[in-house]
């Protein structure tokens, strides 16, 4: 498999074990890419982390399709916990009540909540999803080719 079947195509099947260096991988090239414009200077850091964090959610919901693939499961299971991810960071809109100065309203729990189940409904899920057994190919097993 090719790196850009592996990290841009959600089809395809994937082990644990290259489940977890591929993404691995992807952190690690994030991560560098993103500390080296801010050391460069080129961009701001809020508009390079933006767009880096939604190729690496990219990445990531290829990467568990192919996961989920292996394990006999829909592949679109993986779009939930992206989902998750993504309603609990927006709702960090309902801090800027209690930040401006004025009285928290009671919204302001969902502000400092939703991040924060986002983000473990997020990490859950990548580690069930890392951790979930193949299935089985009946065609590959011996005993399918074997009539009773």
């Amino acid at each position: 498999m090719t790196i850009v079947k592996l990290f841009l195509w959600p089809r395809g099947r994937l082990s644990r074990a290259g489940f977890w260096r591929a993404l691995l991988m992807a952190a690690l090239a994030a991560f560098a890419i993103d500390l080296g414009l801010y050391l460069a200077g080129l961009f701001h850091p809020l508009e390079v982390r933006f767009y880096l964090a939604l190729a690496g959610l990219y990445v990531w919901l290829c990467l568990a399709a192919k996961r989920l693939e292996d394990a006999g499961r829909s592949r679109l299971l993986a779009a939930i916990p992206a989902a998750a991810l993504v309603l609990g960071l927006a709702s960090t809109a309902f801090l800027v009540g209690a930040l401006d100065g004025r009285a928290p309203a009671p919204t302001t729990m969902i502000g400092v909540f939703g991040p924060l189940a986002g983000l473990l409904i997020f990490l859950g899920a990548t580690v069930w999803i890392g951790a979930a057994r193949a299935k089985a190919d009946p065609q590959s097993s011996p005993r399918s080719s074997i009539r009773s």
